[in-house]
């Protein structure tokens, strides 16, 4: 039902949710497997755009690490500051590019390449020497 009043809209749309939710599952349920390769292309977009976003917040406005400099996506991540990744990884059961940008950018987190996390961990003993 077309409503030009925008908070109708809304309303409609999510009183028909709430209405249908069986059967909006199980249409996009069979629309996903029948388009695995669209579907899983829209999915990886999306987690790259966030993970982009996530990372450019932590590096100060920048899509580098913070220590050195390097700019190559593929071998940025999120460090804690305060280290304890590996248990609060554990604990939030998803992406942290996505739990961060969810909880709205909460501190306590840098953006670093892997070289530089790597010695972050050696120099504060983060974790056991080989």
């Amino acid at each position: 039902m077309p409503y030009k009043d925008k908070n109708k809209r809304v309303e409609y749309a999510r009183e028909y949710a709430l209405k249908n939710r069986t059967y909006i599952y199980a249409r996009t349920t069979q629309w996903r497997h029948n388009n695995k390769e669209k579907y899983l292309a829209q999915k990886n977009n999306y987690l790259n755009r966030i993970k982009e976003e996530v990372l450019t917040h932590y590096g100060n406005g920048k899509l580098a690490c913070v220590r050195c400099g390097f700019a190559d996506i593929r071998a940025l991540s999120i460090d804690h500051i305060a280290g304890g990744g590996k248990r609060h990884s554990r604990e939030i059961k998803c992406r942290i590019t996505v739990w961060l940008k969810s909880h709205n950018f909460p501190g306590g987190y840098q953006t670093l390449c892997m070289n530089c996390q790597f010695i972050k961990k050696l120099e504060n003993r983060e974790q056991p020497r080989i």
